[in-house]
């Protein structure tokens, strides 16, 4: 026989088995389940916003990027500015294709964000940082 079959738990001690219970039961608050998922990728751009919070940008599904490539055809990502403007000669507003393009680098994350909330705090700067964040993440840039 071996020690092991010999070693009895102390009462006034867990053992190992009742340590890993117990923290398998702690039940993670939403923030912190979004933290440790963030972890796993280690490929997120940080972008800080007018409301003085940070935010990961992750790389895209298939699915969003194929829709990023379509829209980065219809808006100006060079020159946020142009985007802004509310009729060019061609007649179209481009702006909302803009928010969509944006949306789409904190939908992973940030169900909770709303153009109403991107047109309030990302300024022209950030959403040329946001832009340029996405179409890297995603290998766009090598591919064209």
């Amino acid at each position: 026989m071996n020690e092991r079959e010999f070693t009895v738990p102390s009462k006034n001690e867990p053992s190992k088995s009742d340590a890993v219970v117990e923290s398998a039961k702690k039940v993670l608050t939403e923030e912190e389940a979004q933290i440790k998922e963030k972890a796993f990728f280690e490929e997120d751009e940080k972008v800080r916003l007018r409301d003085g919070k940070t935010y990961y940008l992750p790389p895209l599904g298939l699915k969003d990027a194929r829709k990023l490539i379509t829209k980065l055809n219809t808006i100006d990502s060079g020159i946020i500015i142009a985007n802004l403007i509310p009729n060019d000669p061609e007649g179209t507003d481009r702006y909302h294709e803009l928010l969509d393009v944006l949306m789409m680098g904190f939908k992973p994350y940030y169900s909770w964000m709303t153009p109403e909330y991107l047109e309030e705090y990302v300024d022209l700067e950030t959403a040329k940082q946001i832009m340029d964040a996405m179409i890297g993440l995603n290998g766009i840039k090598k591919s064209m």
